[in-house]
């Protein structure tokens, strides 16, 4: 049985604080609770070939940035730890969303925490996507992950796929508009 995703997105906003994300369940799921727990399924794993796939990914999103008329973002390495940490911790603590359900932590917090300096950052996350390609084709397909891939303002990403959990595979992308210092 193919398990298709569940997708949360923000809107690119100008300040450190982020509106909520938006909810929607891929065709083929229920919406759920998308706090609920999955007890079986608590370990997170490293895909064999995760930097390929963090780079097919990358390339995608630089390719749609190209399309747009938009500059290449670069891979930044605190980014990328904060991106995998946080797969990690929805996998192994059984929630899927951009709130930590323990602490409330969003992104920009997540970020702060990483010793990330910025002016803003921007997340998209994804579920059960198998592939590169189905996953960046759902976040283009959403309104509100498209604008966060196409934002003018990023020049950074971290992005990281996991495995375990309620939904398999587990992806997420943290875009970054970094300070000078």
């Amino acid at each position: 049985m193919k398990r298709t995703a569940l997708l949360w997105g923000l809107n690119p906003v100008i300040a450190l604080v982020f509106s909520t994300g938006c909810f929607s369940a891929a065709p083929g799921t229920d919406e759920g609770d998308p706090g609920a727990k999955d007890a079986g399924a608590a370990r997170c794993l490293t895909p064999e070939d995760a930097s390929r796939l963090e780079d097919q990914v990358f390339q995608l999103v630089n390719l749609e940035r190209a399309e747009a008329g938009l500059p290449p973002v670069v891979i930044d390495p605190a980014l990328q730890k904060i991106a995998a940490g946080y797969a990690c911790r929805m996998i192994e603590e059984g929630f899927f969303g951009h709130r930590e359900p323990a602490s409330g932590y969003g992104p920009g917090e997540r970020a702060m925490i990483g010793k990330y300096s910025f002016f803003a950052v921007g997340e998209n996350l994804a579920a059960g996507q198998e592939t590169t390609a189905d996953v960046m084709r759902v976040w283009m397909e959403s309104p509100s992950h498209k604008a966060i891939i196409l934002g003018e303002r990023w020049s950074e990403l971290g992005m990281a796929v996991r495995l375990g959990g309620q939904y398999s595979i587990y992806w997420v992308q943290i875009f970054g508009d970094p300070t000078d210092y």
